[in-house]
């Protein structure tokens, strides 16, 4: 995997939101869920040729897709934020890749961080890090992803515990009990995504207190 370009926080709503065919009235488009900016409070420019597809195919529908029946607004898709995932530079990357003058297969990461109008408790804050994935070629599947996640979760958590308890790493952290190959046990449920069909959501199983199932 190459790791992809995601230094820029600041994002117009076109990457952010358009560009994955989230419609211009869906609540988390809101400000109390987005961080939008004063100064400067829209993009200069964007793709022309791109956005007027984009536009269509919000407006009405393309390539498989009815879509939403709507009239779509430019002066929406400018507005700038603070971008709620990294899933806008996916799209950025996407839309690089379609220019090449020949395909050529590849595969993507990003880890980094995100930003989200929340209130603020144990388990949310304005700002955390999202890990994204982007894998490009002809004929695969939705196996093929399963096939990744499984590969991923199956390494969470021990690499970092091995590390730790490596000559010169940090001294005096305990091993962890309930992980010792990772997390294995994994169920994937069909999900709705506006920008990714089929969607699915991964949950793991956690052997602490009895046992649950849960979102990873």
């Amino acid at each position: 995997f190459s790791e992809m370009p995601t230094d820029n926080f600041v994002e117009s709503s076109f990457w952010n939101f358009d560009a994955l065919f989230q419609p211009q009235q869906h609540p988390a488009r809101d400000q109390h869920d987005t961080f939008f900016l004063q100064d400067p409070a829209e993009a200069p420019e964007l793709p022309a040729g791109y956005t007027a597809k984009v536009k269509k195919v919000h407006a009405q529908g393309g390539y498989g897709s009815q879509g939403y029946k709507y009239e779509w607004r430019l002066e929406e898709a400018r507005k700038n934020l603070l971008r709620t995932h990294t899933t806008s530079a996916s799209a950025r990357l996407l839309y690089r890749l379609a220019w090449q003058e020949k395909f050529a297969p590849g595969k993507y990461f990003s880890i980094d961080r995100v930003f989200r109008n929340e209130s603020l408790d144990a388990t949310h804050l304005a700002e955390f890090h999202q890990v994204e994935g982007v894998v490009a070629d002809r004929g695969l599947t939705l196996g093929h992803l399963m096939g990744i996640l499984r590969q991923f979760f199956s390494k969470l958590g021990r690499a970092g515990w091995a590390r730790a308890g490596a000559p010169g790493g940090s001294p005096g952290l305990p091993s962890p009990p309930s992980l010792p190959t990772g997390i294995t046990q994994l169920r994937f449920k069909p999900a709705y995504n506006p920008y990714t069909e089929p969607s699915m959501e991964v949950f793991s199983y956690h052997e602490g207190e009895g046992g649950s199932w849960g979102i990873p």
